[in-house]
């Protein structure tokens, strides 16, 4: 409850934001950052949470050496 909510409903709003947002992406064939600039207002709560995920720590490292693990687990594996 960090942020105030229970947690299945935390778990819930969490999996209909990234289902809708892949069904989107999916639909549409769009870039990710388009549909970030449709819903992210300026100063807005999801322009905030960007720049969480987008910081220091991004996001997007973490998957990159997340996928890196993987592969070479991966390698190791097909010895």
């Amino acid at each position: 409850m960090k942020a105030g909510l229970p947690p299945q409903t935390a778990r819930d709003l969490a999996r209909a934001t990234v289902v809708g947002a892949a069904g989107y992406l999916a639909a549409s064939g769009k870039d990710p950052e388009d549909l970030i600039a449709k819903v992210a207002s300026p100063g807005g709560t999801t322009e905030a949470a960007l720049k969480v995920l987008r910081g220091e720590a991004s996001l997007d490292g973490l998957v990159n050496r997340t996928v890196q693990a993987a592969c070479r687990r991966a390698a190791e594996l097909g010895r």
